[in-house]
């Protein structure tokens, strides 16, 4: 019997090393799997702002290699306040076309809320030979912002004298 009791001590010893190592062995490996995620989420975010760092210097280049196209693309559209200069070239071409004209009415909508511009909406009556009305239509048309001719009503009183309206949109930047 004295054998059994070293024995017993013995496998007890063993048990409770061997418990001991596997408790060791998962702390250890939670440790280094929180280590792991850490490394990796450092990893992403390094990654993460160079990938933004690499988009802001081609939406750079892709700025400065398109300059022109960009500066006639916003050229097309009226920026806010110069509405007035806008209205004065619009009068300038009718006058050199040879037309009578009134401006009837000004009327700004505003497109969808996330929209960047505005439609600015102009009613005009015309009075003039019908190639002087057509020479200012022409002339509107090439212009240099964005207008779009929405409508037009001509009449004639006499064969070389017509009158009516002409209603055409400009967009504006908001």
């Amino acid at each position: 019997m004295n054998n059994l009791i070293p024995q017993n001590k013995f496998v007890t010893f063993a048990i409770v090393i061997a418990s001991l190592s596997i408790i060791l062995y998962f702390v250890g490996l939670f440790v280094v799997l929180g280590e792991k995620k850490e490394i990796e989420n450092s990893y992403y975010d390094i990654e993460s702002k160079s990938s933004e760092e690499e988009r802001i210097r081609i939406v750079k280049y892709i700025a400065e290699t398109n300059k022109e196209p960009i500066q006639t693309l916003q050229d097309y559209f009226i920026q806010k306040g110069d509405e007035v200069k806008f209205i004065e070239q619009i009068e300038k071409v009718a006058r050199v076309s040879g037309i009578k004209f009134d401006i009837i009415s000004i009327d700004i909508k505003a497109n969808q809320a996330n929209s960047f511009k505005e439609n600015v909406n102009i009613k005009m009556k015309l009075e003039g030979s019908w190639r002087n009305i057509i020479y200012f239509i022409d002339k509107l048309e090439k212009m240099p912002f964005g207008v779009l001719i929405e409508g037009m009503s001509l009449d004639t009183s006499t064969s070389n004298n017509w009158f009516g309206f002409i209603e055409f949109i400009i967009f504006r930047e908001k």
